[in-house]
């Protein structure tokens, strides 16, 4: 990262944040990316994180003793003032904030001072739904209103599939598979095209 540069991810509370957490430190610890601090800006994340790491032991993909909000790298805000204190870091940094789909949260603060910015990125891994701000993005608007003001996109939009937190028909098929015989019954429900 270059410096000054943010690299700003809208997040779910649950499971894909601790994977980025866990991701982020790993890749950190094996200087694949540069040790900069990493802002969790999410109350409900910090709380559910804080979930994950004391039963870390009991989940398929995290690590028995995962550093998660024990990392000196992680830095976690709980306050509004806390989260006003970061767009005040100079140097290069992430922030992980809520709402995942841009809608609502601190992340809309950090869009309306990040995203007309060169040096910034803003990396999307989940999906957004259509109408919100996070689809708006994700498809090259060139200015978005936050809070009532119109602001020019110039921070480079990524998105990344590999943190979907949704299965597909074959990962379905395996995870039933493992479970067999199965004694009751199954249920499936297939949401309507909203098409």
């Amino acid at each position: 990262m270059k410096n000054g540069s943010h690299l700003l991810i809208p997040v779910f509370a649950v499971e894909r944040t601790q994977e980025l957490i866990t991701d982020f430190l790993a890749l950190q610890a094996a200087d694949e990316i540069p040790s900069v601090p990493i802002f969790l800006d999410s109350p409900l994340a910090i709380r559910v994180t804080k979930v994950f790491q004391k039963h870390a032991g009991d989940l398929e993909d995290l690590s028995a003793g995962p550093q998660l909000l024990n990392s000196p790298m992680i830095h976690p805000t709980e306050t509004v003032d806390e989260s006003k204190r970061i767009g005040k870091i100079t140097g290069p940094a992430i922030i992980m904030a809520a709402s995942g789909m841009c809608e609502a949260g601190p992340i809309r603060h950090h869009l309306k001072q990040w995203l007309w910015q060169h040096q910034a990125t803003v990396l999307f891994v989940g999906y957004q739904a259509v109408g919100t701000l996070g689809r708006i993005l994700s498809e090259g608007a060139r200015n978005v209103k936050i809070h009532g003001e119109e602001i020019s996109v110039r921070a480079r939009i990524r998105t990344i599939d590999a943190y979907s937190g949704h299965a597909d028909g074959t990962e379905l098929a395996d995870w039933i598979t493992e479970r067999q015989p199965i004694r009751q019954k199954l249920f499936l429900h297939m949401a309507k095209n909203p098409r």
